[in-house]
């Protein structure tokens, strides 16, 4: 019976083996493009994948894996080395040509809750969003309308963004080194990008943060971007994870962060909460970009359930994010068109749901040093699913739902 340090040595040699063997069989042009199971695999010169010739032996060493895990003590890291095998195994199923529901692809594949939003839960969010944007002046017309006015009064002239962006990356790279990790000396490059599906995404090997032009940014809405991505957010816990890889101190998997599945959630909850992690909510705009990302995220994760459960057409989708999540239209193009993606569906929800358990946890961590610090040495230095996260850290679980 292998040990945890085995096991987390042992499914990252078979997930890196996956990558490479759809990456060799598809080149590129398979159901999930040349990204790949591991678009950023930190550990490609410290772990040996595995060699597959076939999708069977593929498969086999996934359910190999599985009954070692199911032998395990019950505990955070069984729970969440389940969902890493199941969601290697989804990984694989699509891979190979078949299709899964939805609701699979949601609870295996990505490792959140199947169900549709209470739409109670939203009108709260809502609310809570008109009352902070009446506090802060914008008192006429819609959610909507008043959203658009407080972007645009805030919004940055594109010939400044670099500037901003540069001075906003700082002042949070100051705030991490002195809260989560020293990052070293790391840092990252404005890469303005068009015409694309995402508002900005971390190339941690290249040192860029691409941002979608497309889209209007207030101080507010770029410093969660550069907290989201950078600093403390992906290219964070990248850097956390090789440390104590090589440190000795973390297991394997931690290698996995960047993986197109169960560990994306996590990663897209530290980043989602990255401005609140560093204490860096200054002033009523930021609260309003707060409440404003979490409002938005769960439209957006509704709006993909009804897509794929309830047969939304792609108008209906788009007038629903545009009048009830007030979002800007390059970004709902984006999530429509990751909602019908044949992969990458369910990974709408992933924001969402990440954002719910970390932020949940933060809270409950509260200000106290010693749970703050096994805080972030579990949300850095292990990799971990919702449940587990909660689990590790004596908090109740709850998908979704505190004020």
């Amino acid at each position: 019976m292998m040990d945890s340090r085995e096991l987390g040595y042992e499914i990252t040699a078979i997930a890196a083996g996956l990558d490479d063997f759809e990456r060799k069989t598809f080149d590129g042009k398979g159901i999930i493009d040349d990204e790949g199971l591991i678009p950023l695999y930190l550990g490609q010169d410290l772990i040996r994948a595995r060699h597959y010739a076939s999708w069977n032996e593929v498969d086999a060493d996934i359910a190999e894996i599985a009954a070692e895990i199911d032998a395990m003590e019950f505990g955070p890291r069984k729970l969440f080395l389940q969902k890493l095998g199941n969601s290697l195994r989804s990984a694989s199923t699509l891979f190979q040509g078949s299709d899964l529901p939805f609701t699979e692809k949601l609870t295996n594949l990505v490792g959140v809750p199947a169900e549709s939003l209470h739409p109670l839960f939203i009108e709260d969010m809502g609310a809570r969003l008109l009352d902070k944007l009446n506090q802060a002046g914008f008192s006429s017309g819609t959610l909507r309308e008043k959203v658009s006015a407080w972007e645009q009064s805030g919004g940055i002239l594109p010939e400044h963004l670099e500037t901003v962006f540069t001075e906003l990356m700082a002042r949070a790279q100051e705030r991490t080194d002195s809260m989560i990790v020293d990052t070293d000396g790391y840092t990252m490059a404005l890469n303005p990008v068009r015409n694309i599906h995402y508002s900005a995404r971390c190339n941690f090997s290249a040192g860029k943060m691409d941002l979608n032009m497309d889209n209007t940014f207030s101080r507010a809405a770029l410093k969660h971007l550069v907290a989201h991505e950078c600093f403390p957010g992906h290219s964070t816990q990248n850097i956390y994870t090789l440390r104590s890889f090589k440190n000795g101190t973390a297991t394997a998997d931690v290698l996995l962060c960047s993986l197109n599945g169960i560990t994306g959630v996590i990663q897209e909850g530290i980043g989602d909460q990255g401005v609140e992690m560093i204490d860096w909510i200054e002033d009523i705009n930021d609260e309003i970009q707060a409440l404003l990302r979490r409002y938005q995220s769960s439209v957006a994760t509704q709006a993909a359930w009804r897509i794929n459960m309830e047969n939304l057409s792609d108008a209906e989708a788009y007038a629903y994010m545009r009048d009830i999540g007030a979002m800007q239209e390059p970004r709902i193009k984006g999530r429509i068109h990751m909602a019908r993606h044949p992969f990458r569906s369910g990974f709408i929800s992933s924001y969402f749901y990440g954002n719910e358990a970390v932020r949940r946890v933060r809270l409950a961590v509260g200000d106290d040093p010693i749970r703050r610090k096994a805080f972030v040495a579990e949300l850095y230095g292990k990799m971990h699913s919702s449940e587990s996260l909660c689990l590790a850290l004596g908090v109740p679980y709850r998908s979704y739902g505190d004020k």
